[in-house]
């Protein structure tokens, strides 16, 4: 059934402070005397330490004939059990939750009629809503003090609140229209950062999508921000945008203070985690971009200690900060600043391997393997560098960030020449030939390397292979300053490795 591997992935993933929490809310919650259900979550707990793949029948081995007998239905069961009792765990930590909570007791309330205990939670969960800028919850909160006055009030008292209600709710409606067109440049300009990983669009129409949300009004003027969570944006996004036309001075001050208002508001709850790791991500890459590395390592100290600083912090949170604190530090150490750093992040991914792939959506693997393998390149590791292209290679899909994977098989040339392996070096090429012609669109770095690798098929001596280097060198040195190839040379730079084999010739 499809819930027995999710039950198994739920299990796995589920925390320590998570599982204990569970036995005592089995203890008081789950149906029957037989305890079925913790003998069955013990078995997972068990099982699931050991391996990473899920077999049901390995799984019922030593549970008894009647759990097995009824195993669909226990296992169902259980699973429903484990999501309320995780959820009645992270009550304590997240304001979404409580409120939830909160109105779920005033429907109970309001239907036995206690009307007076219904204002006092109402009065609750909008003081909460209301510092934690949750504006849909406000809309039904206040549709609810409405029809709760209806109840409790006279006609004159009444008339006043829904008045006031009304006003508010339209208040509160503007916020969420302004959040939401926040929201939508967001997004757009996240699918241009896929498609354009490195910050630069490569032709007429994504140049056109990039004007139309750079010159956007609210991007223009923080004033029109009508809440902390679209400021938050606006800050975000501007640094993004600022660095896309390589204004690295504007990215800076927006993303000091994209990440200074968000550390302000994870400490009370108003910011999640995850915003702040993206903030101080932010914050790190513009330091780097101006080179002020001062302040680089406050944040990076931040980054690398957050899984210390937050009791409340999931698995989840820590391998995104493993994986945004890799990404900057394996650009830095490429460019040799501490490449130390970058050498034990590469040993903690290898050991993490399995456990990053299961979590890193397929843009994420695409981006976190080809980061990887540039900082390998860049070190001469080149088997390491390989090994990591191919991992990004084999990944299916290629509609999403084609660039990397195009940068990554012509990387992957470079490596197949410097092992020496003719057949090895065959293969590269004919891969890489076949993976350039069927690219819905061609640039002119890709084309010179198209050219060139065609060449290459028929090249003998090493004399051919020197002299076809120096024209490749030549070729793309002179579209190196191209606005629309800027993609290409900030994703990977092959200049500099045929200058390093040129002057050895």
């Amino acid at each position: 059934m499809p819930v027995s591997n999710d039950i198994f992935e739920l299990v796995r993933v589920m925390t320590r402070k998570e599982k204990s929490f569970f036995r005592r809310y089995s203890r008081l919650n789950s149906a029957g005397k037989d305890g079925a259900m913790i003998k069955l979550f013990e078995k997972l707990v068990e099982y699931s330490a050991e391996r990473d793949t899920y077999d049901e029948e390995v799984l019922k081995n030593g549970l008894d004939a009647k759990t097995i007998k009824h195993f669909p239905v226990v296992k169902n069961n259980l699973y429903k059990l484990l999501l309320k009792s995780m959820n009645v765990c992270r009550e304590d930590n997240n304001n979404t939750e409580r409120v939830k909570n909160l109105l779920e007791q005033y429907d109970i309330l309001f239907s036995k009629s206690l009307l007076k205990q219904c204002e006092s939670i109402l009065r609750k969960a909008r003081k909460i809503s209301e510092e934690n800028e949750m504006f849909f919850h406000l809309q039904d909160i206040m549709n609810k003090e409405r029809v709760l006055a209806r109840y409790m009030l006279d006609a004159d008292s009444y008339e006043k609140v829904i008045e006031k209600v009304y006003r508010e709710q339209i208040i509160n409606l503007e916020k969420i229209r302004n959040l939401t067109d926040m929201n939508d440049l967001g997004n757009r300009l996240t699918i241009l950062s896929q498609k354009n990983p490195t910050a630069k669009a490569r032709d007429e129409s994504l140049m056109a999508e990039l004007k139309y949300i750079t010159e956007h009004p609210l991007l223009k003027d923080e004033s029109k921000m009508l809440s902390s969570t679209t400021l938050k944006r606006f800050y975000n996004l501007n640094t993004v945008t600022s660095e896309w036309r390589s204004d690295h001075s504007s990215a800076m001050v927006f993303a000091r203070k994209y990440s200074e208002l968000v550390e302000k508001e994870v400490e009370i709850g108003k910011s999640t985690i995850h915003e702040y790791i993206i903030s101080l991500y932010a914050n790190a890459t513009a330091c780097t971009r101006v080179d002020n590395f001062d302040e680089y390592e406050i944040v990076y100290e931040k980054l690398a200690g957050i899984h210390e600083r937050f009791e409340y912090i999931t698995e989840r949170d820590k391998l995104e900060a493993f994986y945004y604190l890799g990404l900057d530090v394996f650009s830095a150490s490429a460019s040799n600043y501490h490449p130390e750093r970058g050498l034990k992040i590469l040993e903690e991914a290898e050991l993490n391997h399995e456990q990053m792939g299961r979590w890193l959506s397929v843009q994420q693997k695409i981006v976190w393997y080809f980061v990887i393998a540039r900082f390998c390149f860049s070190k001469g590791t080149y088997n390491d560098a390989g090994r990591w292209l191919n991992r990004l290679i084999q990944i299916p899909n290629i509609d999403v960030s084609q660039d990397y994977q195009c940068y990554a098989r012509i990387m992957n040339l470079v490596v197949a020449y410097e092992s020496g392996n003719p057949d090895r070096i065959e293969h590269e090429l004919r891969r890489s030939y076949y993976f350039l012609t069927k690219r819905n669109k061609i640039y002119k770095y890709e084309r010179i390397i198209l050219e060139y690798t065609r060449q290459a098929f028929k090249v003998r001596s090493q004399k051919e292979i020197n002299e076809m280097l120096e024209f490749m060198h030549r070729d793309l040195s002179s579209i190196s300053n191209d606005p629309f190839e800027k993609n290409a040379f900030d994703a990977f730079n092959m200049i500099p490795w045929l200058e390093e084999k040129l002057l050895k010739t």
